[in-house]
């Protein structure tokens, strides 16, 4: 069994284990909008400028998982704080150039949004309109300070990091998912912003990103991740989310979320084709963001070999390819469909929030955090089992592995089961960020690849990427994919 870690916990009453088990869902108390019925209600208080997080230590199962959801909805609201003109707070906030010390200083022009390869495959995913997916990654100056502080800045002081240290509560980081929008076409109610992506190049059948030869195009956000740390959770609580394109929007299969469809049978994967590879099912006949209207299930989700992408430099599009992408698993959960009531009862409550706050006029036009839902968030139910070198999962590697029941109860009731060490959507998936690893035979949720394993280059753990490079050793920090990004780039 894992040895115990004694988590250093720095504030809130519940963290210092003053208050009852009940009173730690809400340790600080706040107000509900006025239509609040629901387990998991909003505050009133996160608009129209939205408060920093408190520190305090969540409770696990049995209690209720709301201040876990809660934490990444006030995080998502946080990161997304428009200015005047609508930009997010988040293209403010320090990027990996910011961070860390590169051997080989980057030019001052360099593209704000950067890699448009995927993790895992390293595919790219690409639009109806041929361009693709640009993503960005940030932190808070949190984060920036730790990294500061234990002197992590550099490649070598990264690989030769102790490997038992572990990052302290407060800090996030954040990956986001940009698409472009056509010269005159509407940007919706997106989030949007105009940003500095990479100039692409095509050599020897390989995309070259050239972030020094940076190009200016208005972009819309997609999905965006919130990966965030409490006191007792240095494996990351995270949260993910997507647009929706209107309102009642509690859950996938109300058809408001227009980044991706769900299976018309509203259906997890068949055990027995895991990656759909043989259902001719239509996902829809309506388009999508990142799906064609018509597409089977068998085609979709499936990336385009680099070496058959064609790029046009002079447009800087792949004309006439496209990939289209719908959500394998609908509620998130390897066991049912159905989304947890905490994420409906918040989205629902997020929803009457932004509208009570329209009403009264208390909130810029300018604003368009309220067309995004929370699709999930995954953390670990049993984080005193983080240690060095796990891959915490629910599958044989976990320590409750040899319990009479495990698997029949792990399938039954998934993340809920008294053996699971998640907590939360333990199949979750960004459909714009994880488009092509989302099979339960591939990286099926973010603890598939954010664990404390020895990394590759793709970004993915070593025992799962035979011919990938080994990048870093295993460690408690490689949780977070910020510092194996930075290494990736110093090669």
């Amino acid at each position: 069994m894992p040895k115990l870690l004694r988590f250093r916990i720095t504030s809130g009453l519940c963290a210092a284990g003053l208050l009852t088990v009940g009173a730690c869902t809400d340790p600080f108390g706040f107000t509900p909008p006025s239509q609040a019925d629901g387990p998991c209600p909003a505050s009133v208080e996160w608009l129209p400028t939205t408060p920093r997080l408190e520190m305090f230590k969540p409770p696990p199962h049995p209690a209720s998982e709301c201040p876990f959801y809660r934490g990444g909805w006030q995080s998502f609201l946080i990161a997304t704080q428009p200015d005047a003109t609508g930009r997010p707070a988040l293209l403010g906030y320090p990027t990996i150039d910011d961070v860390f010390q590169s051997a080989k200083p980057p030019s001052a022009q360099r593209a704000l949004l950067g890699d448009i390869r995927q993790a895992g495959g390293r595919h790219v995913l690409i639009d109806q309109n041929g361009n693709s997916i640009y993503y960005g990654i940030h932190v808070n100056q949190a984060y920036a300070d730790f990294i500061a502080t234990h002197g992590l800045r550099t490649r070598d002081a990264i690989v030769n990091a102790d490997k038992t240290l572990f990052f302290p509560p407060g800090v996030v980081e954040l990956k986001s998912a940009w698409q472009i929008v056509e010269d005159g076409a509407p940007a919706g109610d997106f989030i949007t912003a105009t940003a500095t992506v990479p100039t692409l190049k095509a050599l020897n059948h390989q995309i070259v990103e050239d972030r020094d030869t940076p190009r200016t195009v208005k972009v819309r956000l997609l999905a965006l991740h919130v990966a965030f740390t409490l006191p007792g959770h240095p494996e990351f609580i995270w949260a993910t989310f997507e647009h929706t394109s209107g309102t009642p929007d509690s859950s996938a299969t109300d058809g408001m979320r227009d980044v991706a469809p769900i299976h018309p049978k509203d259906v997890n994967p068949d055990p027995t084709d895991p990656s759909d590879l043989h259902d001719q099912t239509v996902i829809s006949d309506h388009d999508f963001l990142l799906y064609k209207a018509g597409t089977t299930a068998q085609a979709a989700n499936q990336a385009i070999a680099e070496a058959d992408l064609r790029l046009d430099e002079a447009t800087q599009k792949f004309p006439g390819q496209q990939t289209s992408i719908f959500r394998m698993f609908p509620a998130s959960k390897s066991n049912t469909t159905t989304p947890d009531d905490a994420i409906t009862s918040l989205n629902r409550d997020v929803e009457a929030l932004f509208a009570q706050a329209t009403s009264h006029g208390t909130i810029d036009a300018a604003d368009q955090r309220g067309h995004y839902r929370l699709v999930g968030a995954q953390w670990m139910d049993k984080p005193q089992y983080f240690d060095v070198d796990i891959p915490i999962q629910n599958d044989q590697s976990s320590p409750f592995a040899g319990k009479p029941g495990f698997l029949k109860d792990l399938q039954e009731n998934g993340s809920d089961s008294v053996y699971s060490i998640l907590a939360g959507e333990d199949r979750m998936s960004s459909t714009a960020m994880e488009s092509f690893t989302q099979g339960p035979d591939s990286f099926p949720n973010c603890f598939s690849c954010h664990n404390t394993q020895a990394l590759t280059a793709n970004g993915v753990p070593v025992n799962k990427d035979g011919n990938g490079m080994p990048l870093l050793d295993a460690k408690l920090l490689n949780v977070s994919h910020v510092l194996s990004q930075f290494l990736l780039s110093e090669k």
